[in-house]
Parts: structure tokens; C-alpha cells; sequence
């Protein structure tokens, strides 16, 4: 049941931004500055709060097990979908959306309250290790698989246009905030708890408006085209059911093979199984690499996993 009320959650808050596009209450202008604001000021607070958690030390083991498990899975993923952009020859912003939503699930909103719903508060501290390094590489990762694919269409690709433009999103607030947040932690410098309020309550607005940047988005286009894609429904297929049926089937040969704890193997699964990030709509209109199916994977992939994700918890409980 938690899945499905954070779907409907979700689906509302971007039911908000619909109605906000198609009543007129906002202007062609909002979409674009409501994405640079939470690109620049909401994501920076999210790394950075997500920096200054404490760990239980008596699971470090099992943390740094996930963390290096959460890194391998995503480079999987990224492999996973280029294979199938070189299988079906494609090379477009969509294409390099599905690799986004391969790679990344909505860690901000669903994988938090869904692992603690189903494994209490070690699903909740395991999902603090998984998610630390996609949260950094997220900042990192998707702007530049934008900025690299772009140039691989264009026949002249001036490598110092390309290398600067890197060098930019390598320089972004979200990405400047990892080693400040590193700093912070490691050195212990008292910080106000004014200042941390402040911080958390930006970080906790991610996920409200980035879904409600999404219904924005969608307003855009007609209700008869917003279920008509299908290369939009593929990727959710992959989104839903391939990446985690990959993952469960390397972890059920592993499993075979060495002992791990149980819950590690279901988080790490049970990620694969959540919806699209909102976060990815955000970082596509940034891009300006086609928003409008950004938003529409993220609406789709929400709406599915009320039905999929079910499935996985039911199917990682009788495996392992």
C-alpha cells in the first residue's frame, strides 16, 4: 500500500502543475525559471543534507557493501542502455533519457518511506548508503550524457566548445556541493541549526516541485497524445521491469555463490523496481533535450509502479 500512496501523492502533485499549464495560472516562462531555481538552489541542498547524515558504524560493512553494489549498478544500467540505443539505432535526446531513467529511479521521494515500510529502520539506513552515490553521480552524470550526445550528432564537433561546456556542468551548484558537503562532514564544523532548517526544508521541496515541473510540462500537449508514445512506454517497461529482473537475476546467481544479508540484496533490487526520478525532467529542460518526454516517462513510470513494484517485493521475498 505505501507504493500506491506515494503514486497517487506524486500523481496529484503533478496534477497540480497540469491544472496550474492548463488553466493559464502560469506563463511559458515559469517551466523554464522553476527549473533553474531547483536546479541551482533545491539540488544543491539535497546533495548537501545527504552529505551530513550520521551512519550506524555497526553496519558499515553492509553500507559500504551497497555503496560499491549501487555504483556497479549503475554502470550496468548505462551499458544496458547503450546496448539497446546501438540495438535499435538511436541516437536522440529520448535515447539519452532512457539511459538517465535506467541509471537513476526517484531516490528522493519513493525509495526512502518504500524501504522503511518494508524493512524498517535498516531499509531505511541501507537506502542512505545506496543512494549516496547516486546522488552525486546523478548531479554529474546527466548533464554531461546530454552535453556528449548532443555533439555526437553534430558531423562538426569542436572539442573545445565541448570540453568548456563539461567543464560548466562540472562546475554547477549540485556538483560543487558534494566536497563542500565532504568537507563539512569529515572536519565537523558547527554548522547553525537555523542554517540546517533552512537547508532541509529547500531539500525536503524537491520532490513537490519537480512533479509539479512535470505536470507543467505535460500541460503542453494535448490529453489525447499523453499516453500515445510508444518508445515512452518502452523505456518504462525497462525502467520497470527489465532493470530489476537484470539485477535479480545477477543477485540470485550470486546468492547461490556467498552468503549476503537478505536486505541488502532486496533494497538493492527493490531500487531498480521505483519510477522514473522528477528530478530527470528538471535536468532534460536544462538541457533543452525534449522535457515533454522527460515528464511523460516520469508520469508513466509513477503510474505503472503502482501495479510492478508489488510484484518485485513479492518476488525478492520468495527468493531471497
Amino acid at each position: 500500500m505505501t507504493a500506491f500512496h506515494l503514486a497517487v501523492q506524486m500523481a496529484l502533485l503533478m496534477l497540480v502543475g497540469f491544472m496550474s499549464g492548463k488553466l493559464k495560472i502560469v506563463d511559458d516562462k515559469f517551466a523554464p525559471s522553476l527549473a533553474g531555481f531547483i536546479y541551482n538552489i533545491i539540488f544543491p541542498c539535497v546533495v548537501f543534507r545527504s552529505m551530513l547524515r550520521d551512519f550506524d558504524l555497526s553496519k558499515i560493512s553492509d553500507m559500504s557493501l551497497l555503496v560499491i553494489i549501487s555504483t556497479l549498478t549503475m554502470g550496468l544500467m548505462a551499458l544496458f542502455g547503450i546496448g539497446i540505443n546501438m540495438l535499435f539505432k538511436k541516437n536522440d535526446n529520448l535515447s539519452r533519457i532512457m539511459i538517465m531513467n535506467l541509471m537513476f529511479t526517484n531516490f528522493t521521494y519513493m525509495a526512502f518511506p518504500v524501504m522503511e515500510a518494508l524493512y524498517g529502520d535498516t531499509g531505511n539506513l541501507f537506502i542512505v548508503a545506496y543512494t549516496t552515490p547516486v546522488r552525486v553521480l546523478f548531479y554529474i552524470v546527466t548533464p554531461i550524457l546530454f552535453i556528449v550526445g548532443r555533439s555526437s550528432e553534430s558531423d562538426r564537433c569542436d572539442s573545445k566548445i565541448m570540453g568548456k561546456t563539461v567543464l560548466q556542468a562540472l562546475m554547477s551548484p549540485p556538483v560543487l556541493a558534494v566536497p563542500i558537503g565532504f568537507i563539512i562532514y569529515y572536519t565537523k564544523i558547527p554548522l547553525p541549526e537555523s542554517f540546517l532548517k533552512a537547508v532541509d526544508s529547500l531539500a525536503s521541496a524537491a520532490t513537490p516541485m519537480g512533479m509539479a515541473l512535470c505536470g507543467v510540462t505535460l500541460a503542453g500537449i494535448p490529453l489525447s497524445k499523453m499516453f500515445t508514445d510508444k518508445r515512452v512506454f518502452f523505456i518504462s517497461l525497462l525502467r520497470l521491469i527489465a532493470a530489476p529482473l537484470i539485477v535479480t537475476v545477477i543477485f540470485f546467481i550470486i546468492t547461490r555463490q556467498i552468503s549476503l544479508d537478505p536486505i541488502v540484496v532486496k533494497v538493492s533490487v527493490i531500487y531498480c523496481a521505483l519510477p522514473a526520478a522528477a528530478a530527470s525532467a528538471v535536468i532534460a529542460m536544462r538541457a533543452k533535450a525534449d522535457e515533454i518526454k522527460a515528464a511523460q516517462c516520469v508520469l508513466i513510470t509513477t503510474l505503472l509502479s503502482v501495479l510492478t513494484l508489488p510484484v518485485w517485493v513479492l518476488v525478492t521475498d520468495r527468493l531471497f
